[in-house]
Formats: structure tokens, sequence, C-alpha cells
């Protein structure tokens, strides 16, 4: 009689101990998950022996949901937790983590599906791609590959606006499609300079920095390419970071204005030369006036080295002329 009514007490105090945990559960308003589905375990902080018992499926990476406390209830009630809705919560907010797919896949997957729309882009140009909420915020769990796929596309080619549906990862046929919207421009990379240049200075390629500008602000006359800028003097001061321009840029000077110049005259087997003083400065390929110091007469020539200038047809025949009456040598 004893031993009975012990055993009852018992089972009684270990039901009651039992309740009094499964009543102590806690459901959380709020819970992020990293896998596909949302257990109990995950939305009560003491959910015991039913913590792997599956309550919904977890939203897309990167996203949230919603799911009804009503839901839940029916769920805790079949797996035996006891709990109270003392906050009056209607529902919880799911969020699944995941891995970001880099700007630069989503970008190039978006340019290039806008290319395979549109031929008529700058030859120079690539494509920018600029997304409308600052980045594609594109997600996928953490152990895909971050990749996307271009499923749908809508381009303006007068705005460069544009609307995509891509798939991410972009092998996955039952992925999530995701709509993102932007606007895409052609765009051109063109040399600066990385400090000040005066006259007379030489552009070296460590003097070289790139910028990237809409291909619209390009002009024929902007220089684009490093055989344009390196070896090449400015004209003007030239401003560190700007955009320079073909008729900013000249060869350097390699005859100065009032130096000795070596003039040459040739013509088939016949060859004269003479010293005359530079009445201009100029580069290679400069056409320049040179005073003979002999003839005290001037004759134009074309700057071929340092301090060295070629005379040439027209008037070739009247340059040799004046070099032979100043004692020119053959």
């Amino acid at each position: 009689m004893y031993a009975r009514i012990a055993l009852t007490i018992g089972t009684i105090a270990a039901a009651a101990l039992f309740a009094g945990a499964a009543a102590s559960a806690e459901l959380r308003p709020t819970v992020t998950v990293a896998g596909e589905t949302v257990t109990l375990g995950d939305i009560f902080d003491d959910a015991g022996a039913a913590a792997h018992v599956v309550v919904a499926n977890a939203p897309a990476p990167g996203l949230t949901g919603e799911i009804s406390v009503s839901r839940i209830s029916l769920a805790a009630r079949r797996n035996g937790i006891e709990w109270r809705n003392n906050a009056g919560l209607t529902h919880i907010v799911v969020g699944r983590s995941g891995a970001n797919v880099p700007e630069e896949e989503v970008a190039s997957a978006i340019a290039g599906a806008i290319e395979a729309q549109s031929s008529s882009l700058p030859s120079a140009a690539i494509l920018q791609v600029d997304f409308a909420n600052g980045a594609a915020g594109i997600q996928v769990a953490e152990d895909a590959e971050r990749s996307v796929r271009v499923e749908q596309l809508s381009f303006n080619p007068r705005n460069g606006a544009f609307t995509a549906v891509v798939r991410a990862p972009a092998n996955d046929m039952m992925s999530p499609l995701r709509r993102i919207a932007g606007r895409a421009y052609p765009v051109i990379d063109v040399p600066v300079l990385t400090r000040d240049i005066m006259p007379g200075d030489v552009v070296r390629r460590t003097d070289i920095d790139w910028i990237r500008l809409p291909a619209t602000r390009v002009s024929q006359n902007i220089v684009t390419s490093l055989p344009q800028l390196v070896g090449m003097s400015p004209r003007n001061p030239a401003r560190a970071g700007e955009p320079l321009r073909l008729s900013d840029m000249r060869p350097p000077l390699v005859v100065e204005k009032g130096a000795q110049v070596d003039m040459t005259f040739v013509s088939g087997a016949l060859t004269l030369t003479a010293r005359g003083r530079a009445l201009d400065s100029g580069a290679i390929g400069d056409i320049v006036n040179v005073l003979n110091s002999r003839s005290n007469r001037t004759v134009q020539g074309i700057v071929e080295g340092p301090n060295m200038v070629r005379i040439d047809a027209p008037g070739a025949a009247r340059s040799a002329a004046a070099l032979n009456a100043a004692g020119g040598n053959s």
C-alpha cells in the first residue's frame, strides 16, 4: 500500500516536473536559420526532444519570411511542448543566412545579357552596371556555388534602365528567381596623370593611372591609350587626374629656340650639311625655321633628332643653294 502511494506520488511529481519544464519553453519572435527548414528547436529556446521537428520551409538565402503562431502552436502541441503566448504574437519572422554572390559576378552576367541584345556599344567601351539599391543583394546558401544566370531581361537602350530576373546559383534549376533593377551604360577607361606635369617634362609609364568615364564624355580628341601619352610632353601645364586631349600632348622638344643645330640636305648621292640657329622650338617631326649662320638666310626644316634638322622639298633646291653659298660640305 505504501509502495503504491509512493509510486503514485513520484509519478505525479515527475509529471509536474515535466509539465513545468515544457511550460517554460519560450517562443523567439525573430530567428535566423542556415538550412532549408525551420524546426521547433530554431523557434523555441527549449524544445527538448522535439528540437528537430520541422515546422516550415525556410525562405531563400538572404531573405526573410513569416510563420503564423497558430501553425507553431499546432506543431508544439503535437510534440508535447506547452507554452504561453504572453506576448500576444501572431507570427514570427524567420530570416535565412547566406553568402553574397560577388557584385562583379552579377554585373558581368547582366552586362553579357545586355550585350547579346545590343551591338551598338563603342568598340573601346565596356558596360558599366549600377544596381538600383547600390548592390545586387543576391545571396545563395553558404555551401552553394556563388553564380547567377539571367533568365529574363528588359533593357531600355535610351536611358540604360534594366530589369532582370536571375537564378542563383546559375546551374540549380530549383534555386529561386530574384528580380533586380538598375542602369547599364557604356564606359571607357582613359589614362590620366598621377602628378602635375609641366611643358618640357616627359610622361613616364609610372606617371599614369586609369579612370573610368561614360563613353558619352570621351570625344575622339581624348587620350585613350598609353602610346598616346607615354613619352609625350604637355603643351601646357597638365593636372593630375584629369582626362587629356590629344591636342594637349606633343612629343618632347628636342630643338630649343636659339639653340645651335645641324642642318642636312640630302638629294640622291648629294649630302650637304651646315650649322644654323633655331628660330623655333620643335619636337621630332615639327617644322622649324633655322637661320643659316654663314649666309644669314632663313630656311625651313623638319626636326629629326636632338638639334638635328633635315631640309626637304618644297624649296629644297633653294635651301641647298643657300647651304652651298654658305660653304656647306658634301
